[in-house]
């Protein structure tokens, strides 16, 4: 019987997807067969591609899941620590990206590698169903937490690191289920912190990963569990650093207690704000560490939270960043500031009441 593909209802993109997998399996391993055996695959991939539509047909849950490998940046990077556009940047891992452990598969899908991060999608299926107290963590923890898997990981083995004791870390996986068995995230490996904060990031590395542990926290003041212990998922991928889009502003600025800002860096996923101190700086009266507070303002007058000088500019208008620095003279002084940045209603008052009793600012343009 003669089957008609155009027959077939299947979405285009879905068609697209199996298409170029397929596709991507035939160069993969036969990329130094000759153009015709490479054909006589083709046809074996679109017999696959029939096979799969049947399969689709007969099973949709089995049909929303073959997007997942590839995609699933675009599914969970809006609600990231560093949110950005990462699934139209990303380049697919095609190393050792799949690894089985305690009946547990773990697969490491795309990759965004900066200068400054390396972003890495992945996804964990279970055998088992996923315990309800992990599907319900999200609901469980504080407002915007999310669901979060930790990974006890190790990276001593990547090519350009050198630390004898081994760089083991845990890297924190964000995202969400897709259903009791499935969940897919994101990961950030930070290359200012540890363990890469002291090496210099090649433009081509392999990086191995192995992790031994996965776990969560079902809910608020409740302890971690562990999804599985003790296992190995091993992973090793050539990666490439993508060409920077980063840009820096000079500032060079001092606050009275010594504290400076020597630049800013500012990418499509994060802002850096490189500090420094200068001892001959520092004011009469400000001699102590936490005599000023400071309070950082975006360009709308909408206060950044930063993590050591580290923030997503997502959300935030960057025409310019206002530093304000407030006197502390106690701890009074200082918990009545934070009060007021966190109180909702003063929001709208609070660039002039800052403006009213500042001990010095600094004020930096940043648009290009």
């Amino acid at each position: 019987m003669q089957i008609d593909l155009n027959e077939i209802n299947v979405p285009r993109k879905e068609l697209q997807d199996v298409i170029g997998r397929s596709m991507d399996s035939v160069r993969k391993f036969h990329r130094r067969k000759v153009l015709t055996r490479i054909a006589s695959r083709c046809g074996a991939a679109a017999a696959a591609l029939i096979a799969v539509v049947g399969i689709c047909a007969a099973n949709p849950a089995f049909a929303e899941n073959i997007p997942l490998i590839g995609h699933i940046f675009e599914k969970v990077q809006d609600e990231q620590q560093y949110p950005g556009d990462y699934s139209t940047k990303a380049d697919h891992l095609t190393g050792t990206n799949v690894s089985t452990s305690h009946g547990i598969t773990v697969t490491l899908s795309e990759i965004v590698c900066t200068e400054k991060s390396m972003n890495v999608s992945a996804m964990i299926e279970s055998e088992d169903a996923f315990p309800e107290d992990a599907l319900t963590m999200a609901e469980n923890m504080d407002e915007g937490y999310g669901a979060h898997f930790y990974l006890d990981a190790d990276q001593s083995e990547t090519s350009f690191v050198a630390h004898e004791d081994g760089v083991k870390d845990v890297l924190d996986l964000k995202g969400k289920f897709t259903d009791d068995h499935t969940f897919i995230g994101m990961f950030r490996i930070d290359f200012d912190l540890y363990p890469f904060a002291d090496v210099t990031i090649p433009d081509q590395f392999t990086w191995n990963l192995k992790i031994s542990g996965i776990s969560y926290y079902p809910g608020t003041d409740i302890s971690s569990k562990h999804l599985a212990d003790g296992g190995e998922w091993s992973f090793s991928n050539e990666v490439t650093k993508q060409a920077s889009e980063a840009r820096t502003v000079q500032v060079g600025q001092y606050m009275p207690n010594g504290d400076g800002i020597t630049d800013i860096t500012i990418s499509p996923y994060e802002v850096i704000i490189n500090y420094d101190y200068d001892e001959s700086r520092i004011q009469p009266g400000y001699e102590r560490f936490d005599s000023i507070f400071t309070v950082m303002l975006d360009g709308s007058g909408k206060v950044i939270n930063d993590k050591v000088g580290l923030f997503s500019p997502k959300r935030y208008d960057l025409s310019k960043i206002t530093v304000y620095s407030m006197s502390t003279p106690d701890e009074a002084t200082s918990t009545a500031i934070q009060e007021k940045l966190t109180n909702e209603s003063f929001a709208s008052q609070l660039p002039g009441w800052l403006e009213e009793n500042v001990v010095s600012k600094i004020e930096i343009p940043l648009e290009e």
